[in-house]
């Protein structure tokens, strides 16, 4: 009976399960952060694909090493989570790979090996390479139905947006 039990543990810390994902995207969409109200970046996104990998350990859940990335990326997966950690990795990887900023069209596929107290997870990522080539200076028009008219100006419906409807409900 106790060899039957030890059988039994060995068993199940051996056996695991692997879970794969792709087409994961995340947050990795071009996304243009504004500076100001009237500046914007410029991106140039080129047309040649970039690759990369990473791959993480992780032991009791909160014990991990083992990831290539030589920094985080701030546009990439953002968390806590071996999976979060390792697509950053991949993201991290393809910018560096690509002297570039972001990833466009960022794709994953994400391979996690899980078993008790370990994990083994690897991302590898493709996507088209994106630069900040410019600042571009935007006018800002501002809409007349929401500001005050200038001095000396009567109040029309541009000022007062409802006008029309109090003049209705008289």
């Amino acid at each position: 009976m106790k060899k039957l039990l030890i059988g039994m543990v060995i068993a199940a810390v051996g056996a695991g399960c692997i879970t794969a994902n792709k087409n994961d995207g995340g947050n990795s969409s071009l996304k243009p952060e504004q500076i100001k109200d009237a500046l914007h970046l410029k991106y140039a996104v080129e047309k040649n694909t970039v690759s990369a990998k990473d791959q993480m350990h992780c032991l009791f859940g909160f014990i991990c090493w083992g990831s290539t990335a030589s920094h985080a990326a701030d546009q990439g997966e953002a968390g806590l989570s071996l999976l979060s950690k390792v697509k950053n990795g991949a993201y991290a990887n393809a910018c560096e790979a690509a002297n570039c900023d972001q990833i466009a069209a960022a794709r994953y596929k994400v391979t996690t090996k899980d078993y008790f107290v370990y994990q083994k997870s690897q991302a590898e990522i493709t996507g088209y390479p994106v630069k900040v080539v410019d600042v571009e200076t935007v006018d800002v028009i501002k809409n007349p139905t929401f500001y005050a008219p200038d001095a000396g100006a009567s109040m029309g419906a541009a000022a007062d947006p409802f006008g029309a409807i109090k003049g209705l409900l008289k």
